[in-house]
């Protein structure tokens, strides 16, 4: 197939959305689909700047994407009708519904256009001052975009609902996961070289937490619990990887638990390379944190699938996460992973003291972990959007 892919956000920006555009894009390329990659001119240029891409084709849009959007999308629309009479791509997969979505909508008159949300473009909690479909004047467009699109990627079941609420059939949606590369995550590691660098002592139980800091993802409530922990007698060392966490530092030193609790900015590319000199991501050196760590725990007020998670299963940590949207659609209650109250911080540490004093609840954890990761594998991943394109072909011809 002759895909086109657009997006306003990309690697070397590190969230969830680029990562999984960013791998899903690279194993498509493996599997012989012909991939060209539309990006705002800026990014474009930064992306280039730091990869020599040589498995699919990277094209600017046009330049001032953002303000054009916002005041001026019929000059991006023409724009990307033009490249779509020239290229005649099978399939459009677009990234974020706004900007990217609403200036893509059109082209579903005449190809197929299959729109992944990248989380707060569709999810909104006011307490949060989470989502971008707060603001009314955008959420309009937004409902727009989502009515126009052929097909409609949910990483979840949340993120399903969150569509229906703009009033989008169930017969548009389909439920489609994030991916990991499992091989990766296979290799072995001394984790002696890992936890000696953060001075992390054998008898001492490494907790792990990876993302960037955000309201949303409840770091607030990670002092308070390993103050709790701390005072139940617990011997361990807590690491925080993630682009902003030192935000937590005072927070740590008013609970007295700035020894215990290790912050580190985001591991980046790193010169991490896999096949066709593209990136590892996540980066070598990230996973093998993973792989180091005892238990791994994410605190998360709200999220749209929580990709740190399966990568935590892939690693084989037990996980301890909240009962909130994202991640109870990944993790199963006492199965897979302890699901505990959002917002919560004696409930987290429960949770993890849980794990800590049941040496057979970790290990069954573990077990059920790895088995319910298999599916996430990037390689199923691929095959499932390559089944939703043809299908979306088809339907269209």
């Amino acid at each position: 197939m002759k895909i086109a892919f657009l997006m306003y956000s990309f690697i070397p920006q590190m969230g969830g959305a680029q990562i999984f555009a960013y791998n899903l894009i690279n194993q498509l390329s493996a599997d012989n689909h012909e991939i060209h990659l539309y990006l705002p001119y800026k990014l474009y240029l930064q992306f280039t700047k730091v990869q020599n891409v040589n498995n699919y084709k990277v094209i600017p849009i046009l330049r001032h994407e953002y303000f054009t959007a916002k005041y001026w999308p019929g000059l991006i629309r023409m724009r990307l009708k033009l490249a779509q009479k020239i290229q005649q791509y099978d399939v459009w997969q677009v990234i974020g519904t706004y900007p990217a979505g609403w200036v893509a909508k059109d082209l579903a008159k005449i190809v197929p256009v299959i729109l992944r949300s990248h989380g707060d473009d569709i999810q909104k909690d006011a307490k949060l001052e989470y989502g971008m479909g707060l603001n009314p004047y955008i959420d309009k467009k937004i409902s727009k975009t989502l009515s126009k699109m052929t097909h409609l990627v949910a990483l979840t079941e949340s993120v399903k609902k969150c569509y229906q609420e703009y009033n989008i059939p169930e017969t548009k949606i389909t439920e489609i996961s994030n991916g990991v590369s499992l091989e990766r995550f296979n290799r072995k590691v001394d984790s002696n070289i890992l936890r000696k660098k953060y001075g992390i002592k054998n008898n001492q139980i490494f907790i792990l937490t990876v993302g960037r800091y955000h309201i949303k993802k409840g770091y607030e409530y990670i002092p308070e619990a390993a103050r709790f922990l701390k005072e139940n007698g617990i011997s361990f060392k807590w690491v925080i990887v993630g682009k902003g966490v030192s935000i937590l530092h005072s927070n740590l030193l008013e609970r007295q638990v700035s020894d215990l609790v290790i912050l580190k900015e985001e591991i980046g590319l790193n010169n991490s390379y896999g096949p066709n000199n593209s990136f590892n991501i996540p980066n070598d050196s990230l996973i093998q944190l993973y792989k180091s760590a005892d238990l791994f725990v994410m605190p998360s007020i709200i999220e749209t699938f929580g990709m740190v998670l399966i990568e935590a299963m892939a690693a084989g940590l037990p996980i301890i996460t909240t009962n909130a949207p994202g991640c109870r659609d990944v993790v199963s209650n006492n199965y897979n992973g302890i699901l505990v109250a959002p917002k919560n911080s004696e409930a987290l540490g429960k949770g993890i003291l849980k794990v800590i004093n049941n040496p057979n609840l970790k290990k069954s954890l573990i077990e059920n972990g790895k088995n319910s990761v298999i599916k996430y594998d990037w390689g199923n991943i691929a095959r499932e959007y390559e089944h939703l394109y043809h299908h979306a072909i088809n339907k269209k011809n």
